[in-house]
């Protein structure tokens, strides 16, 4: 596995983090969370609370070291070893096309995009890709769940959720399609630097009472949010990810929990986010480490750029950031349809990712140095020969079994002029034919009757005041 930092450099972020959440505390708003908190050795200075090392590793040490996430069809377990890989949450405008114009998403667009994901194989869990314009703030959550599982049987992180009314609501749901223990992850994010306002707050503890999976999700920013040097930025979101677990296995010692980051990095010049930096990747490998030195599994960024278009900034921005992380180990990268530093996503994009993550799968498997791979024996059989390894069995055998990946998008014409007379396609527009295929062509089975019926009362019920 590829390292970006050494045992001792984590070791220090760890000692630094407890340090952090010690010597300074957490911002906690939530007067249950606090007496909870005090109850278990902490306390109270300056107006924040102060979290004891024994309590920290008391609960790392109550996390188990897989999560299940649940699909109609199919689950994923995290932690097994496996990459999985899923798209970007909660976008706000859709590009029906590369070059196009971008609108506000909807509804349909969160049932579409579902459909695509399910369709793709290299996204293996799958998550409400928008956040529908044309709904009442307080269902959106429940429509983003609602959409997204009617439309795919793929294993399901869930939208995340701000209250715990939103958590308690989108358990409802969750128990309608899968059982009274549903195993579908909830992300609640605290406001960096180390603060849990009351409703996020109330959420976790609400997440965790319920059982569900919990993925926190500090958000901070370099030089912003969190310090400008990465190592102090990773302690940071450290801290709020280990605060928030603390109240988390409080509440349910034993709760499965995805260590998660989403730090990013800022430009100074416009204080607009970077996602696409080489940083990004950085980041995202350091903070597998980090995860995996608790013995949890790990989801990180993945696939992400700050371009607005499927242009060259685009490619090289998401294939860096999704190969560290993966290669250093991640147990879940995000991101496939990410466009514009998390603002909007295109069909294209998700197709052109699935490739990514195809080719991103084929480089973490590396490759087998065996007596067969190494092919002595042959050599000199070839050489005795014809000197052509095309028709030897050994060939065959080894290209069927995935030797060298075989992507759908990329130019493979044989000479300039093929390629022009097929009228010089790009990757981008072969994406963008292959994702209206796949929406054209590729079907989901329904939702069970009674579950959809369920659920749309849910929703009614929210929106006419009644949950």
């Amino acid at each position: 596995m590829l390292t970006t930092l050494t045992t001792h450099q984590i070791d220090r972020i760890h000692d630094a983090t407890l340090r952090i959440l010690w010597e300074t505390g957490i911002v906690l708003d939530h007067a249950g969370a606090r007496e909870l908190l005090l109850d278990h050795g902490a306390r109270e200075e300056a107006g924040r609370v102060c979290l004891p090392a024994d309590l920290v590793e008391r609960c790392l040490s109550e996390c188990p070291p897989t999560v299940t996430l649940q699909g109609r069809g199919a689950t994923a377990i995290l932690g097994d070893g496996a990459l999985h890989v899923h798209n970007l949450g909660g976008a706000r405008d859709v590009l029906d096309r590369p070059g196009g114009e971008t609108r506000p998403a909807m509804t349909a667009d969160v049932a579409a995009s579902a459909r695509l994901l399910d369709a793709l194989p290299n996204a293996t869990t799958v998550t409400p890709m928008y956040t529908p314009q044309d709904v009442t703030p307080e269902a959106m959550t429940l429509v983003m769940f609602a959409e997204t599982v009617r439309n795919t049987t793929k294993p399901i992180n869930g939208p995340g959720v701000q209250t715990a009314d939103e958590a308690r609501l989108l358990f409802e749901c969750l128990q309608i399609v899968f059982g009274d223990r549903p195993q579908v992850s909830v992300g609640i994010s605290p406001v960096s630097p180390l603060t849990f306002p009351a409703d996020n707050t109330g959420a976790i503890l609400e997440t965790a009472r319920l059982g569900l999976p919990f993925g926190p999700l500090p958000c901070p920013q370099v030089g912003a949010t969190a310090p400008m040097t990465l190592a102090g930025a990773l302690a940071l979101q450290n801290a709020e990810n280990l605060a928030a677990i603390v109240l988390a296995q409080l509440v349910r010692p034993g709760l499965p929990i995805i260590y998660c980051g989403r730090l990013a990095v800022m430009d100074m010049r416009t204080i607009a986010p970077l996602w696409g930096n080489p940083e990004t990747g950085l980041i995202s490998a350091a903070t597998v480490q980090l995860g995996h030195r608790y013995g949890l599994p790990v989801n990180v960024y993945g696939l992400c750029t700050t371009a607005y278009d499927l242009d060259m900034q685009n490619g090289y921005e998401r294939a860096i950031n999704a190969a560290l992380p993966a290669l250093a180990g991640a147990d879940e990268i995000s991101g496939i349809g990410e466009m514009g530093g998390g603002v909007l996503s295109c069909p294209a994009q998700m197709v052109i990712d699935d490739e990514i993550a195809g080719a991103v799968q084929r480089l973490r498997r590396g490759f087998a140095v065996d007596d067969d791979t190494l092919a002595v024996e042959l050599t000199r059989a070839v050489m005795d020969g014809d000197r052509n390894y095309l028709a030897q069995r050994h060939t065959v055998q080894h290209m069927r079994r995935g030797e060298v990946w075989t992507g759908h998008l990329a130019v493979v014409e044989g000479t300039w002029n093929m390629w022009r007379e097929a009228g010089r396609p790009t990757a981008a527009e072969n994406a963008q034919q292959r994702a209206a295929h796949l929406l054209a062509t590729h079907e989901v089975p329904e939702l069970p009757d009674d579950q959809d019926k369920a659920l749309r009362r849910v929703i009614e019920a929210v929106n006419n005041g009644r949950a």
